[in-house]
C-alpha cells in the first residue's frame, strides 16, 4: 500500500473516531444525532436562537416516520448545523449552530434550465433516524417538468448533501461575502475581492470548490462538487461596499453537491497589509481557534495571490513547518525529502529557498496560538518591470489538520481537505486532489549534502577508509543533478509547447490579442531564464565527468593538498546545483503565476473561458510532482 494511500486510509480513521466520539456525547444538550421536526412556519422566518431553545410548537418526529405531511417547515438538525425547508418553497436555509448564536449561512436554491421560477409540489421523508436524515423535494421546472433535489443530512456532519434530479442544472448558494476562495493545491489559491470585480457576473474555473467567507471570520461556507462540468458563476451586489451576493454550483454528471460549514470563532480572519509594513512584524490580535494547517493567502500589488502556509511554534521555541496531509516537512527523512530540513527550515524562522535565498518566514503561530505576519522585503518578478510585493488582504483559514506531535488536530474540529474526504470519499478525493501528483520526485542527494559528507572525510583524512561513502555520495550528487535537470528540461518543453498555443490562439481570436500577449510575456519568460543559465548548469554529462575526474584524481589521494582539492572539485558539483535550483524554481513561479492569471482573467472576461481553463489544465499538469527544490511550499 503506497504511503499517499496509508495517509488517506488514517484519515478516514480520523472521521471515524470523530463520529464515535459525537456519538459519545449523545446525553450532552447538543446531540450530534440527527432529528427531524415539523415547526410552525412563524417560528423560522428567521429561526433564532431563542426559537431553538425554546421550540414552542415543534413537533418531533419519531425515529423512521416517514410518512407526516407536514403542517409548518420541515427543520432538521444535529450538533452542527439546522436546515429548514419553508412551507410551499424548494428552498433550505442552512444555519450554523458552532457561530457565535445561531447564523444563517446558505440559502440553497434549485435552479432549471428556465431559470429560478420553480412551483414547489411536494416535500417527502426518504429516511428519518438518528444516524441520517433525508428529504426530498418536488417541484416543477419554469417549463412544467417534474423535477426534484433531496437534501440528507448525517450524524454529527458539518455538511449537507444535495442530489438533484435531471433538468435540475445547478444549485445557487445565497451565502454574501466580500471574499470568495478557490483553494488550489498544485499553485496558489484563487481569491475573488469583491470590491475588485467590476462586472455584475463573474465566471470561476470549473474547480470542484468553493469557499465564502463569512461572518466576521466566524463561518466558511464551502461547496464541494465531484463535477467539473461547467464554470462557477458568481453575482455581485451593486451597493458600496460591494458583495458577493450567491454562487451557482454546476450538478454536471454526478448530480452531488455538499454544502459544508466550517464555524468558530476565528475559523478564518482578514488583515489588511501596506508596502510599507514590508519587513515590519504584525501582530493579528487573532489567535487560531484549534491546532491546524493554516494557510495565509496574501494579495499582490498585481491583484493575484500568494500562498503560504504558516509555520507553527514549538514549546521548545522552535519553529516547524507543516506538510500536506498530515506530513511533518521538517522530519524531511518521511517522504523523501531527505534534505528538507537542513536547507530548508533554519532556526529563529530563517527559510531559504531557491527564488528568494534566505528570509524570515512571513507567517508564523507562536506556543500560545497567536498569529503574526510579517511581510516580505525581497521582490520576485516574472519579466522586467513587474514587481510583485504584498498589498491588500490577507486570508487566513485551515486547509489541513495536522498528526504529527506534538501538534495534532483535536478529533472534532475540521478543515477544508477533511471536508474534501469526507464529502467526495476516498477515491474521488484521491482523483480530485491529484495525491499522486503531490509527491515529489527526488532522486540522488543535494550537491551542497555530498559536498558536506566527502569535504569532512578529506577534512579527516579519512578518504582510503571512506571509499564506499564517497562513489555513494559522488553518484547521488550526479542523480541529483540529472533529476533536476531532466525538470528544468521539461518546463523549458512546456513553455515552447505554451507559445505555440498562445500564438495558434491569437491567431483565431484576435479579438483576445491583449489577454494572449501577457500571457505570453510571461510564458517566454521560461525560455529566457534558461538562456540566461545555460551556460552555468552546464550539463548532465559534465557533471559525470567532474565525477569521473574526481575518482581518477582524488579517491586515493592522501597528499597534504587532498582537501584543498577535494574542495575545489566538489564546488563544481554545488555551483551546478546551486544554479539549477534556483533556475527550476523561477520555472516553477512562472507557471504557478500563469495558471492564476487565467483563473482571475476569468472572472472578468467570460469569453476567456476556453483559453484559461486549457491554461490551467497544461498548468496543473506541469506543476505534478515537483523537484524538492523547487519550493513547492516555499
Amino acid at each position: 500500500m503506497s504511503r499517499r494511500r496509508l495517509l488517506l486510509k488514517s484519515s478516514a480513521a480520523v472521521v471515524a473516531a470523530a463520529v464515535c466520539s459525537l456519538v459519545a456525547r449523545a446525553a450532552s444538550a447538543d446531540e450530534p444525532f440527527t432529528v427531524l421536526y415539523d415547526v410552525p412556519a412563524s417560528s423560522c422566518v428567521p429561526l433564532s436562537e431563542q426559537t431553538l431553545s425554546g421550540k414552542d410548537g415543534w413537533v418531533r418526529l419519531a425515529e423512521d416516520d416517514t410518512t407526516r405531511r407536514f403542517e409548518g417547515s420541515a427543520v432538521v438538525m444535529n450538533d452542527k448545523i439546522v436546515a429548514v425547508v419553508g412551507p410551499d418553497t424548494p428552498n433550505v436555509d442552512v444555519y450554523s449552530r458552532q457561530t457565535r448564536g445561531l447564523k444563517l449561512c446558505a440559502r440553497l436554491q434549485p435552479i432549471c434550465a428556465g431559470g429560478a421560477d420553480l412551483k414547489r409540489m411536494s416535500l417527502a421523508i426518504e429516511e428519518n433516524n438518528q444516524s441520517s436524515v433525508l428529504l426530498e423535494v418536488g417541484f416543477r421546472s419554469p417549463d412544467n417538468e417534474p423535477c426534484s433535489v433531496s437534501y440528507e443530512l448525517n450524524v454529527g456532519g458539518a455538511f449537507i448533501k444535495t442530489t438533484a434530479s435531471a433538468g435540475v442544472e445547478k444549485l445557487r448558494v445565497h451565502a454574501p461575502c466580500r471574499f470568495a476562495v478557490m483553494p488550489d493545491f498544485f499553485g496558489d489559491d484563487i481569491v475573488v475581492d469583491a470590491s475588485r470585480i467590476s462586472v455584475r457576473r463573474a465566471d470561476l474555473p470549473s474547480e470542484n470548490f468553493l469557499m465564502h467567507m463569512m461572518h466576521g471570520g466566524e463561518a466558511i461556507v464551502m461547496t464541494v462538487s465531484e463535477s467539473r462540468d461547467d464554470d462557477v458563476r458568481i453575482a455581485l451586489s451593486d451597493a458600496t461596499p460591494r458583495k458577493i451576493v450567491y454562487s451557482d454550483i454546476s450538478y454536471g454528471k454526478k448530480r452531488d453537491v455538499w454544502i459544508a460549514i466550517l464555524a468558530d470563532i476565528g475559523v478564518w480572519h482578514e488583515r489588511d497589509v501596506g508596502l510599507e509594513d514590508a519587513g515590519k512584524t504584525i501582530d493579528l490580535g487573532w489567535k487560531m481557534p484549534f491546532m491546524a494547517l493554516w494557510r495565509v493567502d496574501w494579495s499582490t500589488a498585481d491583484k493575484l495571490t500568494d500562498s503560504w502556509e504558516m509555520i507553527l511554534q514549538d514549546p521548545q521555541g522552535k519553529y516547524v513547518m507543516q506538510g500536506w496531509f498530515g506530513e511533518d516537512a521538517a522530519l524531511g527523512q518521511r517522504f523523501g525529502e531527505e534534505f528538507g530540513d537542513r536547507d530548508w527550515n533554519k532556526p529563529g524562522r530563517i527559510r531559504w529557498n531557491p527564488v528568494l535565498g534566505s528570509f524570515p518566514f512571513p507567517c508564523w503561530i507562536d506556543t500560545d496560538g497567536q498569529g503574526y505576519l510579517q511581510p516580505l522585503t525581497k521582490r520576485r518578478y516574472v519579466s522586467e518591470g513587474q514587481t510583485y510585493n504584498f498589498l491588500g488582504p490577507a486570508i487566513i483559514y485551515p486547509i489541513d489538520r495536522l498528526k504529527v506531535a506534538p501538534f495534532s488536530t483535536p478529533v472534532e474540529k475540521l478543515t477544508v481537505v477533511d471536508l474534501v474526504r469526507m464529502t467526495l470519499g476516498v477515491g474521488p478525493c484521491r482523483y480530485i486532489l491529484d495525491l499522486e501528483g503531490q509527491k515529489k520526485d527526488a532522486k540522488g542527494c543535494a550537491t551542497c549534502y555530498a559536498r558536506d559528507v566527502i569535504n569532512a572525510i578529506y577534512k579527516k583524512s579519512l578518504q582510503l577508509q571512506n571509499k564506499p561513502v564517497i562513489e555513494e555520495h559522488l553518484t547521488a550528487a550526479v542523480a541529483f543533478i540529472r533529476n533536476v535537470r531532466e525538470r528544468i528540461d521539461q518546463y523549458v518543453a512546456f513553455g515552447r509547447e505554451m507559445t505555440a498555443y498562445l500564438d495558434q490562439q491569437k491567431r483565431l481570436n484576435p479579438q483576445h490579442a491583449e489577454f494572449v500577449d501577457e500571457m505570453l510575456l510571461i510564458t517566454r519568460r521560461l525560455d529566457q531564464f534558461f538562456e540566461a543559465q545555460k551556460q552555468g548548469i552546464y550539463t548532465p554529462e559534465y557533471a559525470d565527468e567532474a565525477a569521473e575526474q574526481f575518482r581518477r584524481q582524488l579517491l586515493n589521494y592522501t597528499g597534504q593538498d587532498a582537501y584543498a582539492k577535494c574542495a575545489k572539485q566538489m564546488a563544481i558539483f554545488t555551483s551546478i546545483g546551486g544554479k539549477q535550483d534556483g533556475l527550476v524554481a523561477a520555472c516553477r513561479m512562472i507557471v504557478k503565476i500563469l495558471r492564476q492569471r487565467a483563473g482571475m482573467a476569468m472572472a472578468e472576461n467570460p469569453e476567456l473561458k476556453d483559453i484559461c481553463t486549457e491554461i490551467r489544465t497544461r498548468t496543473q499538469k506541469m506543476l505534478r510532482n515537483p523537484t524538492a527544490y523547487e519550493a513547492p511550499r516555499h
